[in-house]
Parts: structure tokens; sequence; C-alpha cells
């Protein structure tokens, strides 16, 4: 038996998403500030923009969003881009939700996440648990 074995009855959602990183990076460059805070919040702006790897720091937190609206059961429907939050600090990325993604995630019995990412061939994945 696995030690996590225990988590599995936890799992209340399972979220996967993987985005090709030029996708991304055109979009960056394509909207101006304004625009960009409807997809991201002001803190992952800041933290992409001062990153090593911007674009791909803004993949991750794109495919972050999306992983996570899987794992909320309704995708993205309902909740606005910024209200799903991707911290990535030291490669670390953890997630926190603001307005209707906190709502629906409390409908869903969801209390913590855990979240990982890896990078390869200009693509970011994204995987997240919701327990």
């Amino acid at each position: 038996m696995f030690p996590q074995a225990k988590w599995t009855s936890e799992v209340k959602g399972i979220g996967i998403d993987i985005t090709p990183i030029p996708r991304i990076a055109k979009l960056i460059e394509q909207y101006d500030h304004e625009t960009l805070n409807l997809l991201f919040t002001p803190s992952e702006i800041n933290c992409c923009q001062s990153s090593t790897h911007p674009h791909r720091s803004f993949t991750v937190c794109f495919a972050t969003k999306e992983a996570v609206g899987k794992a909320l059961g309704t995708g993205l429907a309902g909740i606005g881009w910024n209200e799903i939050e991707a911290n990535l600090t030291q490669d670390k990325l953890t997630v926190h939700l603001h307005g209707d993604a906190s709502i629906q995630a409390k409908r869903c019995g969801i209390q913590k996440w855990l979240a990982t990412w890896c990078y390869w061939d200009e693509h970011i994945l994204v995987s997240v648990l919701a327990f």
C-alpha cells in the first residue's frame, strides 16, 4: 500500500493542461496591460515580468488557470480568469482562489491544492489536485 493512499479518498478534483509557450508569448505581446489584467492578477503580472523567463512564467500561470477550472468541474464558465491565481516562487507552484472561483471550490468541498508543472519543447504542462 502506498503511504499516500489515504489522500486518494480526499481528492475532490484533478486537472491537467498543456499550453504552448509561443501561443501565450504572442498573447502577452499583443495585449496592453489593462487587457492582461482581465487574464492575470497584478501579482502574477509582476512576478512573470520580473522572471528570467517571462513567457514561460506567464504560460505556467495560464495553464494553471485552465487546470484548476477542470479540477473544479466547471472549466472557467462563470469564473473570471483573474480569480484563479498561480503563485510561482523558485519553481514552486501554489494556487489561490478569489471571488466566484473560491465560492465554487467551497461548494465542491475543496480546501487545498497541490500543483506541479514541467517544461519541455516549448510547452508547459500543469497538473493540479484539489483536496
